[in-house]
């Protein structure tokens, strides 16, 4: 079973990269070919048969599970208008500053599943179960395309969503029937407003609601970054190790009390009885927790054992665990797409062979082993999906899992029961318990987030470089006998030794990133960076340089920034700002508003113009009197064989002025589109002056500016510019050598699951 489901399970992620649904002319005759090798090997290699099926069969099961999620029943005249529609509130809202996010589960005027967001405080209106009309705008599933970013579409499409909008303000919106839900969710509404109401005071209430009910909403900024930091987020909301050590801790529990009872036992075996009560524990916890994804993950492992045992089936560990893998992937085999479905899994097969070295080693130091072995070998699930770690987290969990496992964890539990059975002094006893656990946990916490090198970021150049790593790792873990620990150091050698590849003299890269509606450019030399504008920030603290801009560097190695120009002072062009010079060091500001930047700024002008590493730059737009877009610095870089103007918010009358100082000199291969291609800028004049080959435009897909404007785009269309936008292609990479070459990341990277550019 083992063997099997590991094939089941590479046929999923086969299918889980490729670029489009359907299946190419090369995919069917590949897949031909798998079907006569089963029949070839069937009768005498039954094990390579098998193997052969259940590869095809996640594959198979994948496409179809992937189709049915994609074929959403909603018409395209419903996006990007207000439309009203009815439907119900499913699991608990989210509460996020000045908004609320909530599942909305529509039954007219079209069926589907949509995350919604009302802004404004409402969040004492909307409750689990009830039935609402809303007014709403609602787009495709979409996110920012860029290296190192986070996928917020794979994210969607792995959660089912059919498309995400907001809330519009109007007197459609209103309540038609209140809390028609089932009763776990009026159950998991009750504790939650209970604990709102009555312990607020605790300083970890909000990890206390999350270990609860599974609703991380309430968890503080500080604490969420405290668990980031130290590598134990895992612990601080509900997860299979939870629900693994509850419904444990239930079955041993009865079964010790069953066997102290002689009649009972001559009926029923102690072991039977108490994996009856540890399942139906596991099935509570996991209800209670509304069912999602990781909870549903969590009980079907901990069933697979609870039934094993039922049915006296004698199974070794490997084939348990090879059954619950399965039964996830039958279930939802979207899971290759989350980290908790790899950590949960891997970390478990981790502890299972962990177990089984050292058996004749005192327990505190198996113990011990198991945890730094965990650490050890989670390195490569780490780099691929976070890319930053803690170096001490093999101490901090060591410490945190105990105290999460054997005190907050059942006590907040218990309390939330007695809270619920109006036990009110029970309930602030155990509640006030499970906080002072996290208090003393936290300070112990603190003193590994405050160590300077305990942080480590590393981010694979490439698949190969994850690919070897993750090899190197194994290879370690592995026992000695093998004899594979020296070719691990060679392969560990060739992941850190690995360099980015750099430019060489005189050559440029300049990268317009995928900041929505907004302007970000990062442009390296062979030894220098420089960053154009750092697109947006949003009331909720949402920002582009924490979202974008620092991933994107992270992923490239890149730990100065040179300098950094603002080309004026609008949201979209400056919000990333604050988190750039809070996280990374930045040699020099630029801008043309230096008054609006906490950080020693000068005006663009002061440094007209400079060379690096055979690249020229030089600044345009001075020596006038503009205020707001048209006073946006302007950049022209070149080098031997190419050029690009990099233009900010300019509009016409920047672009006259630009034209009566420099005349012909501005003439560049590539323009980045003035003002998002607004119809105020681009004027034929100046196109026919610059006369570029191509036009970059970096607006956000459907946006409610409508950018860049139809005119404008039917005027690049008349000069014969080829026009790039980053609403289409993510984000967009331009490197001048004797050659100048494109790439788009949504093409490059393309995969079945992102929106097609419409």
């Amino acid at each position: 079973m083992f063997i099997f489901s590991l094939n089941f399970l590479l046929g999923i992620m086969v299918f889980s990269v490729k670029n489009t649904i359907s299946l190419s002319t090369g995919e069917l005759i590949l897949f031909i070919a798998i079907l006569m090798g089963i029949l070839a090997t069937f009768s005498r290699h039954k094990l390579i048969a098998f193997s052969l099926i259940f590869f095809t069969a996640g594959f198979s099961w994948m496409g179809l599970f992937s189709t049915h999620v994609l074929k959403a029943d909603i018409d395209e005249q419903f996006f990007n208008t207000p439309i009203g529609i009815i439907g119900t509130i499913q699991e608990l809202p989210q509460v996020k500053h000045n908004k609320t996010q909530f599942i909305f589960d529509v039954s007219k005027p079209f069926k589907g599943k949509l995350k919604l967001s009302w802004y404004g405080h409402n969040q004492l209106k909307l409750q689990s179960g009830d039935q609402w009309k809303l007014l709403v705008k609602i787009k495709h599933n979409n996110s920012y395309q860029n290296t190192g970013g986070f996928d917020y579409e794979r994210w969607l499409f792995y959660k089912q969503f059919d498309a995400t909008g907001y809330v519009k303000r109007s007197n459609v919106n209103q309540l038609i029937t209140a809390n028609s839900s089932v009763l776990i969710n009026t159950v998991r509404q009750n504790i939650q407003k209970k604990l709102t109401d009555s312990f607020s005071h605790l300083d970890f209430i909000g990890v206390i609601n999350a270990l609860i009910i599974g609703d991380r909403s309430l968890i503080k900024d500080s604490h969420w970054q405290l668990f980031k930091d130290t590598n134990t987020t895992h612990l601080s909301v509900i997860s299979g190790l939870h629900i693994g050590l509850i419904s444990g801790f239930i079955f041993l529990l009865f079964s010790f009390f069953w066997r102290r009872c002689t009649i009972c036992t001559l009926k029923l075996p102690a072991s039977i009885f108490g994996a009856y009560l540890g399942l139906l524990g596991a099935f509570i916890y996991a209800l209670i927790a509304g069912f999602p994804i990781p909870t549903q993950r969590a009980f079907i492992m901990a069933g697979v054992v609870f039934v094993s045992i039922i049915l006296r089936r004698h199974h070794n560990t490997w084939q348990l665990y090879g059954g619950a893998l399965l039964l996830v992937l039958i279930s939802n085999p979207l899971s290759v797409f989350s980290a908790g479905f790899w950590l949960s899994f891997y970390v478990v097969a981790i502890i299972i062979y962990g177990i089984g070295q050292h058996k004749d080693k005192h327990w505190l130091f198996r113990l011990i082993y198991i945890q730094l072995l965990i650490s050890v070998a989670t390195l490569p699930l780490i780099a691929g999906f976070f890319s930053i770690g803690s170096i001490f987290s093999p101490i901090a969990n060591l410490v945190a899992i105990p105290v999460f496992s054997f005190i907050t964890t059942p006590f907040s539990l218990l309390g939330a029961l007695f809270s619920y059975l109006h036990l009110q002094s029970l309930s602030e006893l155990l509640f006030s318990i499970a906080n002072q656990s996290l208090i003393y946990l936290s300070f112990f916490l603190k003193q590994i987030q405050l160590l300077e090198f305990n942080q480590w970021h590393y981010t694979p150049v490439s698949n190969f470089s994850l690919f070897a790593l993750t090899a190197g790792i194994i290879f370690i873990v592995l026992p000695s006998a093998l004899k594979l620990r020296k070719i691990a150091l060679v392969l560990l050698a060739i992941v850190w030794l690995q360099p980015i590849e750099k430019l060489k003299h005189g050559e440029v890269n300049i990268t317009t990133l995928d900041v929505g509606q907004g302007l970000s450019h990062v442009v390296r030399t062979q030894n220098h960076t420089l960053i154009f504008d750092t697109g947006a920030r949003y009331r909720s603290g949402f920002n582009m340089g924490d979202a974008v801009i620092l991933p994107y560097l992270q992923s490239n190695q890149i730990n100065l920034i040179d300098i950094t120009i603002i080309s004026h002072g609008d949201n979209d062009h400056i919000g990333g700002l604050n988190s750039l010079l809070e996280n990374t060091a930045i040699s020099k500001v630029l801008t043309s508003i230096p008054e609006k930047i906490s950080q020693d700024a000068e005006q663009c002008s002061a440094y007209p113009s400079w060379q690096w590493d055979g690249v020229s730059f030089k600044m345009l737009n001075f020596s006038h009197q503009f205020t707001g877009n048209n006073a946006s610095c302007v950049l022209r870089i070149s080098n031997d064989s190419h050029s690009i103007m990099l233009t900010g918010d300019i509009e016409k009358q920047a672009e006259l002025h630009l034209i009566k100082t420099w005349g012909d000199k501005l003439k560049s291969d590539v323009l980045i589109s003035p003002h998002h291609g607004s119809k105020t800028s681009s004027s034929d004049q100046f196109l026919s002056v610059v006369s570029p080959k191509w036009v970059v435009i970096s607006s956000g897909y459907k946006n409610r500016f409508n950018h860049p404007a139809k005119i404008v785009t039917n005027r690049y269309q008349q000069h014969k510019i080829n026009i790039l936008k980053t609403s289409c292609a993510g984000q967009i990479d331009i490197k001048f050598s004797d050659q100048m070459t494109i790439e788009r990341f949504r093409q490059t990277f393309k995969r079945y699951y992102w929106r097609e550019c419409k």
